[in-house]
């Protein structure tokens, strides 16, 4: 049988959530000059901090809808609240110094996927919510700053890249046949638990699993640049493939020798993504 060359198969995905992020940013006119700004007032967003994240706790419990997402219903675990508040509290740690870093922007995404169910506890969390707590954070903000535009679009930014991971792991179960996908060797560290979700062929299911796991990205792909037709003029956009030698296996066989990123899968099929050496 005729090998496909997978290293030419090209993938299209959603930007990286650093390059949503950044964009975002630029679009809101949120430049370094405003960004020092905006740190000047750290100190006064930080003395309420603490009640402000004990007060959202205390809100998302009482909360009917929210209660039975989290599965607080009845009874609030001490632990676990103590878990999801410090979480919260270093997010908020961090939003107060105006973090724009790349590393912020995955972990916004992260919690996006989470809320989407690919948390510890499997949770859905209606993006509504999500939203009208950032809106509890921009009230907070808003009681306390001179100028609360620059935070307004600091924060819009920040939810658009959440809502990114959420939809991200939405699609995961949405059509095609359920697939187990998991990695080995270097590929490994990035995805160490086999995931689950649907897809119709190889290459919908890897680009799925991709789309939820930029850090498989790094590792996995590179660029592939390319342009697209826009009206009467033509803009660059970024595709990718495969790194040289990296192998998709479908129940255990090569989808190079089956029909490559086309592949049709099946209820119940396994993929597996190899690095080269395996």
């Amino acid at each position: 049988m005729t090998e496909t060359r997978l290293e030419e198969a090209l993938l299209e995905l959603p930007p990286l959530p650093e390059d949503t992020f950044a964009e975002l940013l630029a679009f809101g006119g949120l430049d370094e000059k405003a960004r020092r700004a905006m740190r000047l007032e750290a100190e006064r967003l930080l003395e309420g901090a603490a009640a402000f994240v004990a007060g959202v706790y205390d809100h998302l419990s009482r909360h009917p809808g929210t209660a039975k997402a989290l599965g607080w219903e009845g009874r609030v675990p001490e632990e676990e609240l103590y878990v999801r508040r410090a979480f919260f509290g270093a997010w908020l740690a961090r939003t107060i110094g105006v973090d724009t870093s790349a590393e912020f922007a995955r972990e916004v995404y992260r919690a996006g996927l989470w809320h989407g169910g690919l948390g510890p506890k499997r949770a859905h969390i209606p993006p509504e919510y999500v939203g009208l707590s950032f809106a509890m954070v921009a009230r907070y903000v808003a009681e306390r700053v001179g100028d609360v535009r620059p935070w307004l679009v600091y924060l819009s930014a920040q939810e658009e890249v959440m809502r990114k991971g959420y939809e991200a792991a939405m699609a995961l179960q949405e059509g095609g046949a359920r697939v187990r996908f998991q990695a080995l060797g270097l590929a490994h560290p990035a995805q160490p638990e086999p995931l689950e979700l649907r897809a119709a062929t190889a290459g919908e299911a890897l680009a799925k699993v991709l789309a939820v796991n930029p850090g498989l990205r790094d590792v996995a792909l590179e660029g592939a640049p390319g342009e697209e037709e826009v009206g009467l003029w033509t803009e660059a956009r970024l595709l990718w493939r495969l790194r040289p030698r990296w192998t998709l296996l479908l129940n255990g066989r090569d989808v190079r020798y089956l029909k490559g990123l086309a592949t049709p899968v099946r209820e119940g099929d396994g993929l597996t993504l190899l690095p080269p050496g395996r």
